[in-house]
């Protein structure tokens, strides 16, 4: 039985128990479980993956698989400049805590919240079995030089076709596009700041051929051993929130943030209910 976000090799009888698992699957329409005007799909993680290797699989376009949490919701949400991302995305998905309750009290539901790391390390895994390539984008050139090595080490027949940091000057960045032209990658991890990474992939479409464009933000950092996830005992309490903020403070504003989506969607429960 396979488990999320789990990084080994896998066996002959677990790559086609693995495969076929994705393949059965149908979602073709998922149910959509709209927060504030964003239109979230509802899938579980199993979903999520089934429904990208359905997106690589076709070949036709780019696609932009959007991953967001309260924070970045509320800075795409209907009436943002930044709905437009929302609006052209092939694929969103609830990545951060307190969406799911969103989506129940706007008499929505979602399946399961999408870890990001959870979600690469299926889609690295699948494109090992698969023969997919993949291309690595964003943060500091030891941070992806560190991940790349590690799912190289971990994954030894997963194709990374081409690596950069993501502190792009105008003739790296003219580089950077030349060479995910040239791969055609078929999966690309973008790892910037949000919204830098949305806008940087809504600006450059044309070079994209069909990946599918996934930006993970901080979650290389991650990989790369930089950041720690949160020890058992946080997790096992529920506290995962409060160990990020202790190694890094100034999640303290973001914080802060939350409690204006949190009312916002409280009040417009309200109408909900109302109507009902």
């Amino acid at each position: 039985m396979k488990q999320p976000g789990e990084i080994r090799h896998l066996s002959a009888k677990d790559d086609r128990d693995y495969l076929l698992d994705y393949q059965t699957l149908n979602v073709d329409d998922l149910e959509k479980a709209p927060i504030l005007g964003v239109p979230f799909d509802n899938a579980s993680l199993d979903e999520a993956v089934a429904k990208i290797y359905h997106l690589m699989e076709e070949k036709d376009k780019f696609h932009h698989v959007l991953l967001l949490d309260p924070i970045k919701t509320m800075a795409v949400r209907k009436g943002k400049k930044l709905h437009r991302i929302a609006q052209k995305a092939s694929l969103i998905l609830a990545e951060g805590a307190g969406l799911q309750w969103a989506a129940k009290k706007l008499g929505g539901e979602l399946k399961e919240r999408i870890p990001t790391i959870a979600l690469m390390m299926d889609l690295v895994r699948l494109c090992e079995l698969r023969n997919y390539s993949i291309f690595l984008l964003g943060g500091k050139e030891e941070i992806v030089e560190k991940v790349y090595f590690n799912l190289s080490r971990h994954f030894p027949g997963v194709r990374i076709v081409g690596r950069h940091a993501g502190y792009l000057n105008t003739q790296r960045e003219l580089l950077v596009k030349e060479s995910i032209r040239k791969t055609s990658p078929n999966i690309i991890f973008l790892a910037m700041d949000f919204p830098d990474q949305e806008i940087w992939v809504e600006n450059n479409t044309a070079f994209f051929g069909h990946a599918v464009v996934i930006g993970v933000g901080p979650a290389m950092d991650i990989l790369s051993g930089k950041v720690k996830k949160a020890p058992n005992v946080f997790k096992l309490k529920g506290l995962t929130w409060l160990w990020r903020i202790m190694v890094r403070p100034w999640r303290l504003i973001r914080l802060s943030r939350m409690f204006g989506f949190f009312i916002i969607v409280a009040i417009k429960s309200l109408f909900v209910k109302k109507k009902k």
